[in-house]
């Protein structure tokens, strides 16, 4: 029920860019869920460039998808639930919740090496994730997307297999994690700032390519 009510308003099947602002025909409502009531301000909202690039990718893809900008950093929360970024349809498999990372990586002159060294969160992702996660039911998973801006050098000869996407004139690279794996490889990165990691081995082992994960909508 909770679910529904925070779609109300958009349509699923919609081209990317074609969604209506839901707030705007209610601008105050409230999703209830044990503990934690969540009410929401309609108010345009500012991207970053990683969320900006993640969602031109899935557009590029065929995929649909719902942003969740307007309402992000205007929610009011008594329990201080933290919102994610994205509400993913690709087909054929689950919808995602998706907590979009942006960050930054050092690409090599022969575009080798794995750009996947930055893997921390705040607990406070976790803990919204886990939350919405359980709003929303089984039919949707809770997943981090790590998106890494390439920097340094192009590659003249970029390596078999290369799977980035240059937008405004930056490269990036799509990475997808669900929230079950990170919590269970998860380890404290700083007690201060309330920061978690995983390892880069076990992130290595338990991150996908988006591609790898979403596959494009048919032609």
């Amino acid at each position: 029920m909770a679910a529904r009510k925070l779609m109300a308003g958009y349509s699923h099947s919609r081209p990317f860019g074609e969604r209506r602002d839901f707030l705007s025909a209610a601008p105050d409502f409230a999703v209830h869920h044990p503990n934690k009531t969540l009410q929401f301000r309609g108010v345009n909202i500012r991207r970053s460039h990683y969320e900006m690039a993640f969602e031109a990718y899935l557009a590029r893809r065929g995929t649909p998808c719902v942003a969740i900008e307007d309402v992000k950093h205007f929610a009011k929360s008594k329990s201080g639930t933290k919102l994610f970024d994205y509400i993913v349809y690709p087909p054929g498999t689950r919808a995602g919740l998706v907590d979009v990372k942006g960050r930054k990586a050092e690409r090599t002159a022969t575009g080798e090496g794995d750009v996947r060294q930055k893997t921390w969160v705040t607990r406070a992702d976790l803990d919204g994730l886990r939350a919405w996660q359980q709003v929303f039911g089984p039919d949707y998973i809770a997943t981090f997307a790590f998106v890494y801006w390439l920097t340094g050098d192009e590659p003249l000869f970029p390596p078999e297999g290369d799977e980035t996407f240059v937008f405004a004139a930056r490269r990036y690279s799509f990475w997808l994690v669900s929230l079950d794996d990170y919590e269970i490889h998860q380890k404290q990165r700083s007690a201060k700032w309330d920061t978690v990691w995983v390892p880069t081995e076990a992130f290595r082992n338990i991150s996908r390519r988006l591609e790898s994960c979403w596959p494009s909508a048919p032609c």
